[in-house]
C-alpha cells in the first residue's frame, strides 16, 4: 500500500485499534531521500525502471536525464554468475543516490555503489506485482550478492511498553508542540534533534543513520511496518513540519507552461515532411526528429530564453539530473545544449512530445492537451512511416501504427502465399542474424529440436543495404555466414538448411520453405514473443497460409549474456582467440583469422588500437543472441 504518515493514521483511527496494532511485530527501516531505481533480469539482458508503475526506461528516457546511467552501467558490470542468480521474475528495488547533490537532504556519504536495496517484487506472468519482499534477511543476502548497501534496519521485533508510550506521545503532539521540541539547527542547543529522538525511540543503541555519521542531521523519514502474519501495514514517519518552497515551484511551472505553449505554436506551423530521417530504431528516430525541429526553433527564438531559470528544485541542478548528450547525434543540437538553459529547454521538449496525454493538469488545459496530442500523432507517424527495419520490435500501440501507416491497410492484409499446400517434411524454424554463429545459437537450436525431435531450418535476415552502426553489429557478408552454417551443420546434425531472406515476414519464410518443409515450431527468445506473436496468432494469416493446427511459437529463455554474438565480436576485435573459442562451436574455430579480419575491415581499425568498450547502448538493447 501507499505509504502514509503514521501520525495521520493515529489521528484518524480509534485509539484502541491503534494500540492493538502496536502489539504486532514492528519492522522499522530508514527512508533515504533519493530517486527510486528498479531492475529486472530478463533472458536477453536487464530491464530498468524509475518507479514500480512506470514503463521500462528507454533511450529517450536516458537522454532526458543522465540520472540512471551510473546505476545501469553498474548493473551491466556485475559478474555473469551474479546476473544468472537473479530470478527473472524478481524486480529489485533500490534507493539510488549517485551524488550527494541529487538529494534534497544533506547526507554525508553516498551508498555503496550508489544503491540501497529496499525491496524485491515478484512479478507475475501478466507483468503485475504478485508479492513484495521486505524480509531483512533476504534483502541482506542480496545486498551482499549485488555489492550494494543493505537497508538500514533500525528495529525489528516487538515494542516494549516504554517504546509504545513514547511513540504515542510523539504522535499526539500538535504542530506547535513539535516545532517547540525539535529543530535541526545545531545553534539551538536547547532543542533536540528529531532524527536522534525517533532513532533512539526504536533503538537506544543507534548512533548513525544510513548516510550520516551521527543523528543530528535531517532524515527523510522512517518506514514503520506493522506485520500481522502475512499482512503488513506500512507508514512513513517523518518531520511533521517539513515544507516545500512553493514560490520556486510556481516560477518553474510558469516558465515550463510558457515554453511548451510557445514550442507547440511553432510545431503547428512546422512541415515534418521536410525532415529526412536516417536512423533505424524508434527511439533514435524520435531524437533525430526532435533535434531537427529544436534547432529550427532555437534559430528563431533563442532570445526569448535569455536569463530564464527552468530548474524546479535545488537538487535538480545536480549533474545527474542534466541532459544526457551521449545519444544525441545532431551536431548543431549538441552545440545548442552546451548552454544550460537550452539544455533544459530540450529536455522539456523531449519529454513533452513523446507520448499522448490523457489527463489535463494545472499546466496543460484540455485545449492544449488536444493540440499537443495531434502534434504527437504526427511525430509518431513520421517516426514509423519511413522505418525500413522490418525486424524492429514495437509495443502493441506502435506496432499497430507502424502497420497501418506502412501498408495503408488493415492489419489483416493479404499475404503473398505461393504454396498453399503444406510442405512435406515437418521442421522447426529459427530467425537470426548469426553475426557470427555462437554457442548461444547452437544451444537455442538444440532446445527447439529436442522439443519435438524435428530438424531445424534457420532463416538469415539479410538487409540489402548497410546502415550506420552495422560496421560492428553486422560485419559478415552472406557468403561468410553460409560458410559458418555449413560448418556448424556438420557438428549438429539436427540442423537442416539455411534460407537467406530480406525481411522477417511470415509469408516470405513460408514461401521459402514450401513445398519441401512445413514449420511446426517457431523458436524465439522471450524478447521476440510479442512481435512474432502478432504474425503467428493472427487468424487471418493462419488461414491464408494454411498452417498446421499445432504451428506456434516456442519460447526459449536466454540465460547468459556471455554467449551473445556481441561478446564474440568483442573477443575478435580484442584478439582474444581463447574467449572466441569459449563462445563458439568447434566447427568454426578454424575461421578465427577470417572472422577477425572481416570485422576489423568492417570497423576500419586494427584490434590493438580499439577501445575495449566496443558495444554501444543501442547495440546492447538490440543485441542478438
Amino acid at each position: 500500500m501507499a505509504l502514509q504518515k503514521l501520525r495521520e493514521y493515529f489521528n484518524e483511527t480509534n485509539r484502541e485499534s491503534f494500540i492493538d496494532m502496536l502489539k504486532h511485530r514492528v519492522l522499522v527501516t530508514e527512508k533515504v531521500a533519493a530517486p527510486t531505481f528498479l531492475v529486472r533480469r530478463k533472458s536477453d539482458g536487464f530491464e530498468y525502471y524509475k518507479s514500480s508503475n512506470s514503463d521500462k526506461l528507454n533511450l529517450v528516457d536516458r537522454t532526458i536525464i543522465s540520472l540512471y546511467e551510473i546505476a545501469i552501467n553498474y548493473m551491466q558490470s556485475l559478474p555473469t554468475f551474479t546476473k544468472n542468480e537473479m530470478p527473472d521474475d524478481w524486480r529489485f528495488g533500490f534507493e539510488y543516490l549517485p551524488e550527494l547533490a541529487a538529494s534534497k537532504i544533506s547526507y554525508g556519504t553516498i551508498p555503496t555503489n550508489s544503491l540501497i536495496l529496499t525491496h524485491i517484487q515478484q512479478i507475475g506472468e501478466n507483468g503485475k506485482v504478485k508479492k513484495t519482499i521486505n524480509d531483512p534477511e533476504i534483502l541482506n543476502k542480496w545486498s551482499k550478492k549485488l555489492s550494494v548497501q543493505a537497508p538500514n534496519v533500525v528495529f525489528d521485533g516487538y515494542l516494549s511498553q516504554l517504546q509504545k508510550d513514547e511513540l504515542l506521545e510523539l504522535l499526539g503532539m500538535s504542530n506547535r508542540e513539535f516545532s517547540d521540541a525539535f529543530d535541526y539547527s545545531v545553534e539551538i542547543k536547547e532543542k533536540s534533534s528529531f532524527t536522534s529522538k525517533i532513532f533512539k525511540l526504536f533503538n537506544p543503541n543507534s548512533n548513525t543513520s544510513s548516510l550520516n555519521a551521527g543523528l543530528d542531521g535531517e532524515i527523510d523519514g522512517l518506514i514503520v511496518n506493522f506485520i500481522d502474519g502475512k499482512f503488513m501495514n506500512s507508514f512513513k514517519l517523518e518531520d511533521f513540519n517539513r515544507t516545500v518552497n512553493i514560490e520556486d515551484q510556481k516560477e518553474s511551472s510558469h516558465m515550463y507552461q510558457i515554453a511548451v505553449t510557445d514550442f507547440l505554436e511553432y510545431l503547428a506551423q512546422y512541415n515534418l515532411d521536410d525532415i529526412k530521417l536516417e536512423e533505424e530504431s524508434a527511439d533514435y528516430r524520435y531524437l533525430e526528429t526532435m533535434s531537427v525541429i529544436f534547432n529550427s526553433y532555437v534559430d528563431k527564438n533563442s532570445s526569448k530564453y535569455i536569463g530564464v531559470n527552468f530548474e524546479s528544485a535545488e537538487f535538480s541542478s545536480a549533474a545527474s539530473f542534466k541532459l544526457n548528450t551521449k545519444y544525441i547525434k545532431n551536431e548543431k543540437t549538441l552545440k545548442f545544449v552546451a548552454n544550460d538553459v537550452l539544455a533544459e529547454l530540450f529536455k522539456m521538449i523531449l519529454s513533452s512530445f513523446r507520448k499522448k496525454r490523457t489527463k489535463v493538469t494545472d499546466l496543460i488545459d484540455e485545449d492544449t492537451m488536444k493540440r499537443m496530442n495531434e502534434i504527437i500523432d504526427k511525430i509518431s507517424e513520421k517516426i514509423f512511416v519511413e522505418n525500413t527495419d522490418e525486424n524492429a520490435i514495437y509495443d502493441y500501440q506502435n506496432f499497430m501504427l507502424h502497420n497501418k501507416i506502412k501498408s495503408s491497410v488493415e492489419l489483416n492484409e493479404a499475404l503473398k502465399v505461393n504454396h498453399v499446400e503444406q510442405g512435406k517434411q515437418p521442421v522447426n524454424m529459427f530467425v537470426g542474424r548469426f553475426q557470427p554463429f555462437t554457442l548461444g545459437h547452437a544451444k537455442v537450436l538444440e532446445t527447439i529440436h529436442k522439443e519435438n525431435g524435428y530438424p531445424v531450418v534457420v532463416f538469415l535476415v539479410k538487409a540489402k543495404t548497410k546502415k550506420k552502426g552495422d560496421e560492428f553489429s553486422r560485419p559478415y557478408d552472406e557468403k561468410t555466414q553460409i560458410e559458418m552454417f555449413n560448418n556448424v551443420k556438420k557438428q549438429y546434425p539436427f540442423l537442416k538448411e539455411i534460407f537467406v531472406i530480406p525481411t522477417g515476414g511470415i509469408d516470405i519464410m513460408f514461401n521459402e520453405m514450401r513445398p519441401k518443409y512445413e514449420p511446426v515450431l517457431w523458436g524465439t527468445g522471450s524478447d521476440r514473443m510479442t512481435s512474432y506473436g502478432y504474425q503467428v496468432n493472427n487468424d487471418s494469416y493462419r488461414d491464408q497460409l494454411n498452417v498446421r493446427a499445432d504451428f506456434g511459437l516456442f519460447e526459449i529463455p536466454r540465460t547468459d549474456d556471455d554467449i551473445s554474438a556481441t561478446a564474440v565480436r568483442n573477443a575478435l576485435l580484442g584478439g582474444d582467440e581463447k574467449q572466441f573459442q569459449n563462445l563458439t562451436p568447434k566447427a568454426i574455430h578454424g575461421m578465427y583469422n577470417e572472422l577477425k579480419s572481416k570485422i576489423e575491415d568492417s570497423m576500419g581499425v586494427v584490434a590493438e588500437k580499439l577501445s575495449t568498450e566496443i558495444m554501444t547502448f543501442e547495440q546492447f538493447i538490440n543485441k542478438d543472441i
